[in-house]
């Protein structure tokens, strides 16, 4: 099967998961009202954040282990010390999220019952692990597995969602609760096929832990700072400005993210590449590849503009209209993720990690502090000035340069492989 063919698989997959997303969209904003949808969106973030900084970036290093290492880790090992650090880690998180609480009385939390709380961050663990495991199946080659737990945990999570809000009429807590048991299902959807793809077996690689957390430890700053970038504008929003704007924003934000789908496929299929190719080998297919892709993006953000006010009236009824505005301005950060996105293999095989971290380190600091300044003066407005300057300016012009420097290091070692063969 080629590249292609397993993005639009997986493509087609997590398209599926976006449309039951845009579905419980359609319900919750009108049973729910954007208060509630402000608060559920809050209480996802959190946990989120969570397990955002809780799984250290292992993932990503499991991927720069594979390529840069002596030994390489076999399946077992793989499955063994990952599953393993992720329930040292949930416990971590969990415990400094409660610790949060109970030092500021909840107020850090700003208005969010502990009940919501809770039912949100106890999916932390299971976010944590999945994160793992669609590592670890992307360096197999085995992304079909990540495919079939898409359709049966996701249309399980909107089936319990219609069950708990629209029947039973559980509010938020309902919300949450579907979102729960959704993540459970994809959880065990993924365990079990690695567990039988393991032999059965899992193994504690000790020796290996160590390398894991070093270099997760530079990978994962970068993690946290694309996270800030990403998640900030919701939690400030939602300090400064209320629950209502969170709920507007929010849907705003994840009406962008359903363009990114195909570079999210995109980048599992790639670690896959990278692992049997090496960085230059594998540059000029992933090259091509990239190019499709963002050409196929800039039309579809040109069609996603013309059709937003008619978009989010479908997805969200007529009281999230200042959606489709924010929707709108949004739109030209959308190649400047997906060309970070696409290029995120590459810095992270070719051992690139400290240079990748300052400059996420720097551009978060950046982003934190204009959110923190322009949010309260601008409102939303403030908050997607913001968020343009990073995505539709400065990231692109980055990740183009990092491209271009690709360029020259591939063609040197084809050059060299060539005169090598001559000789």
């Amino acid at each position: 099967m080629s590249m292609l063919q397993r993005i639009v698989r997986m493509s087609v997959a997590r398209g599926y998961g976006v449309l039951l997303s845009l579905a419980t969209l359609f319900v919750s904003a009108r049973l729910l009202g954007p208060v509630g949808r402000g608060e559920f969106a809050a209480a996802m973030a959190w946990a989120t954040l969570f397990a955002t900084l809780g799984n250290l970036s292992l993932g990503q290093a499991l991927q720069h282990r594979l390529q840069r290492a002596t030994h390489r880790l076999g399946l077992p090992e793989q499955l063994g010390t990952l599953g393993g650090c992720t329930l040292i880690l949930s416990a971590l998180a969990l415990a400094l999220a409660a610790v949060l609480y109970l030092l500021t009385g909840g107020a850090m939390y700003k208005g969010l019952s502990a009940g919501l709380m809770a039912l949100a961050l106890v999916g932390v663990p299971l976010l944590i692990w999945e994160q793992f495991a669609s590592n670890i199946l992307a360096a197999a080659g085995r992304t079909d597995i990540l495919n079939r737990s898409q359709y049966g945990g996701r249309t399980v999570g909107f089936l319990l969602f219609l069950l708990l809000v629209m029947y039973w009429r559980w509010g938020v807590p309902g919300a949450l609760a579907s979102q729960l048991l959704g993540q459970l299902l994809v959880a065990a959807m993924v365990a079990w096929p690695l567990w039988q793809l393991a032999g059965r077996t899992a193994r504690w690689a000790g020796d290996e832990v160590r390398p894991l957390l070093q270099s997760g430890a530079l990978i994962h700053l970068t993690t946290v700072s694309a996270f800030l970038l990403d998640q900030v504008s919701i939690l400030l929003i939602n300090n400064y400005l209320g629950k209502q704007d969170v709920g507007y924003y929010q849907l705003a934000q994840q009406m962008v993210s359903l363009l990114l789908i195909v570079p999210q496929s995109a980048l599992m299929v790639i670690y896959g590449g990278l692992a049997g190719a090496g960085p230059d080998r594998f540059w000029p297919a992933q090259r091509r590849l990239a190019k499709k892709i963002l050409a196929g993006l800039t039309a579809i953000a040109a069609l996603a503009y013309l059709l937003a006010p008619s978009m989010v009236a479908l997805v969200a009824g007529p009281a999230f209209g200042p959606s489709a505005m924010m929707f709108r301005a949004l739109l030209p950060t959308v190649l400047g993720i997906s060309l970070s996105l696409l290029m995120t293999p590459q810095w992270i095989s070719r051992g690139l990690l400290k240079l990748n971290t300052a400059l996420t380190i720097a551009t978060s600091v950046v982003v934190v502090a204009c959110s923190a300044w322009a949010i309260p003066r601008y409102g939303v407005n403030g908050a997607v000035y913001v968020r343009l300057g990073v995505y539709a300016a400065w990231v692109p012009a980055a990740q183009l340069l990092f491209w271009w420097w690709c360029n020259r290091r591939a063609g040197a070692a084809q050059r060299s492989a060539i005169f090598e063969g001559e000789s």
